[in-house]
């Protein structure tokens, strides 16, 4: 008998993405799961957090007891009110990049300014995307 995989009802998130001197390196932290990516360019970064929110969602589909809901810490919460709106196609080239439909080699340029905080939509229908996946 095949096993039944639970299902994640709609799931909404955002991230705050933000450039970290310490770590020389912009970081993608989500609001509602505190998972995180990182790399060298805006749209890396948040490459890096689908990757890591898919494969969560993904084993927590598989496994009841995984607690995929985990709130950022206060100071990324603040950080996110502070940010500006990351333009939604760099979310779709980010996730073009995850599912393997964007090419490797064609770079999308971070802001120059590495003060710049930016927030992203990093869900939506993400439930939706999730039918199908093989990450």
């Amino acid at each position: 008998m095949k096993d039944k995989m639970k299902k994640i009802p709609h799931f909404a998130d955002a991230a705050v993405i933000y450039h970290s001197k310490e770590d020389g390196c912009w970081i993608a932290h989500s609001l509602k799961t505190d998972q995180i990516g990182t790399g060298d360019q805006v749209i890396d970064a948040l490459a890096d957090l689908i990757r890591g929110v898919r494969a969560l969602l993904k084993l927590a589909m598989k496994d009841p007891t995984i607690a995929y809901l985990r709130e950022a810490p206060q100071n990324i919460k603040d950080l996110a009110r502070k940010s500006k709106k990351l333009p939604g196609e760099i979310f779709e080239v980010a996730y073009r990049r995850v599912t393997g439909k964007w090419p490797q080699d064609w770079n999308v340029p971070s802001p120059k300014d590495e003060a710049d905080v930016f927030t992203a939509e990093i869900a939506g229908d993400l439930d939706k995307k999730m039918e199908g996946i093989g990450c």
